[in-house]
């Protein structure tokens, strides 16, 4: 992944970003974690807008990376470049698996920098390495359960990527990088306001539950053999429920949030 090396010390390849801590906060090293939000028996239990009762056992999803700006800009979904306008002042590499089932902080195996200036904004980045590279291997969300309505079950499973497979022709001949492929990797903008100082570590929040906030499992289409699971596509407009649930996986409101938590 393209980033910063040494916040305030060195620029990150993304020049057009900006440097990190460069306008006069204080600078210092970084610890940073994870967590979801399960039950105590390591499921997830909810009810979605459609009217689905929906327990989740498995739910992993995979992060390359979050920073927090100073600003708050227009969502990079918009036709701007794909890092957000402003100054990033912490920034976490080193991407992982979340189990999106524990709500217990799990740690990045990198840590990051921050500066003492305010954050108004954040970004996650779903990708591992180049986010600007179109192929990608990298299963960005794997999801396993059980959703019930109207008397009916419909077990569920999916392992979502975001490659080739979800990028968007350019509608226009003369623009061919119109739609990058980064837009669908990059989560933003999520809004925070946070003040770093040394001794905290900064925690990355993800609620499963508004992923599938809009999901109609019915549309899914039903595994070929007795009591096979319905599998969410892995690509773009095969139904509604594989559709809003990459919606839901790039949904920068009620999904991703971000806090400060103090060393243990």
């Amino acid at each position: 992944m393209k980033a910063w090396t040494m916040l305030g010390i060195a620029c990150s390849l993304l020049a057009q970003a900006g440097c990190v801590g460069t306008t006069g906060g204080e600078l210092f090293e970084l610890q940073a974690y994870a967590a979801g939000a399960g039950d105590a028996d390591g499921s997830l239990r909810f009810s979605n807008s459609q009217g689905y009762d929906v327990r989740l056992d498995e739910a992993r999803l995979f992060v390359g990376g979050f920073y927090l700006n100073r600003s708050r800009p227009a969502s990079v979904s918009s036709d701007t470049s794909c890092t957000l306008a402003g100054i990033y002042v912490a920034e976490v590499l080193g991407g992982r698996e979340i189990d999106l089932l524990s709500a217990e902080p799990q740690p990045f195996p990198a840590g990051g920098f921050a500066t003492s200036e305010p954050a108004l904004s954040g970004e996650v980045w779903l990708a591992r390495g180049d986010v600007d590279q179109a192929a990608s291997s990298t299963t960005v969300l794997r999801v396993r359960g059980q959703a019930e309505r109207g008397g009916k079950t419909y077990p569920f499973e999916g392992a979502l990527s975001i490659g080739q497979n979800r990028l968007v022709p350019a509608t226009d001949p003369a623009l061919p990088g119109q739609h990058p492929i980064c837009k669908q990797r990059v989560v933003s903008p999520i809004l925070v306001d946070l003040a770093a100082s040394a001794g905290q570590s900064l925690l990355l929040r993800v609620d499963a539950r508004g992923m599938f906030a809009n999901v109609d499992f019915a549309t899914l289409t039903p595994g070929g053999a007795s009591g096979e699971a319905f599998r969410f596509a892995d690509e773009s407009g095969v139904n509604q429920a594989s559709d809003n649930l990459y919606a839901g996986l790039r949904r920068a409101a009620g999904v991703y949030s971000f806090s400060w938590l103090e060393e243990r």
